[in-house]
């Protein structure tokens, strides 16, 4: 059985400029988009969450980091 990949078009406009907390945008000039309302990331990490975040619930908003799991080793 093939399995083709899902693809999804979405709209990148500001998606690199908009900060997901407060909606304010700033044109990023260095390596980390960093706003006045206390949000930082990486800036390339900062565009591709907010891409995602406009396909998953159709506006541009915070999506927390995945928490790490930790396991208990039964030997």
């Amino acid at each position: 059985m093939l399995k083709v990949p899902l693809l999804f078009l979405v709209d990148e406009a500001y998606t690199s400029q908009t900060c997901p907390c407060c909606q304010r945008r700033k044109k990023v000039r260095t390596r980390n988009y960093v706003c006045v309302c206390g949000y930082e990331e990486h800036w390339d990490i900062h565009g591709a969450r907010n891409i995602l975040a406009k396909e998953l619930y159709g506006k541009m908003c915070h999506i927390p980091e995945e928490t790490k799991r930790k396991y208990l080793w039964i030997a």
